[in-house]
């Protein structure tokens, strides 16, 4: 996949910004989607900056709530500036501007990640910038 995400490039990646077990991509119009890859099949939750059909949600001022199956909030997702912040899922905060990435404290800004199958990996280790796909993920369809 070819894919730039704020000012960064990422090209020949499978993933650009792996969330967790959250595939985070971008269309050409900037629009956000996420797809939960922690099973198979993988689980589209937000397309397009919008909630996925079929998802469980909950309205929020200026975003929405991503529900599990119980009704607990898993993360909440702000389409301006778009920024995923995490509740019962425990990663830093992402927040994806158009020259930058910023993930907790750090900032990603004209980069380039070359033939890695993730891009930029967040969990709750840390960060990992160019990484290999994490096992037991879903399969993302370029």
């Amino acid at each position: 996949m070819n894919l730039k995400i704020g000012s960064n490039d990422f090209k020949n990646v499978h993933i650009p910004l792996l969330w967790g077990s959250r595939a985070i991509v971008l269309d050409k119009q900037s629009r956000v989607s996420i797809i939960n890859l922690e099973s198979e099949p993988a689980v589209l939750e937000v397309l397009g900056g919008n909630p996925a059909p079929g998802i469980s949600y909950r309205l929020e001022n200026d975003g929405f709530q991503i529900l599990d199956d119980h009704g607990k909030c898993l993360y909440y997702f702000y389409a301006k500036p778009c920024t995923i912040v995490g509740e019962h899922i425990k990663l830093p905060t992402c927040q994806i501007d158009l020259d930058m990435i910023k993930v907790g404290r750090s900032l990603f800004s004209n980069n380039v990640v070359h033939g890695f199958g993730v891009g930029i990996l967040v969990s709750e280790s840390g960060l990992v910038l160019g990484a290999s796909l994490p096992p037991g993920l879903a399969k993302l369809a370029a």
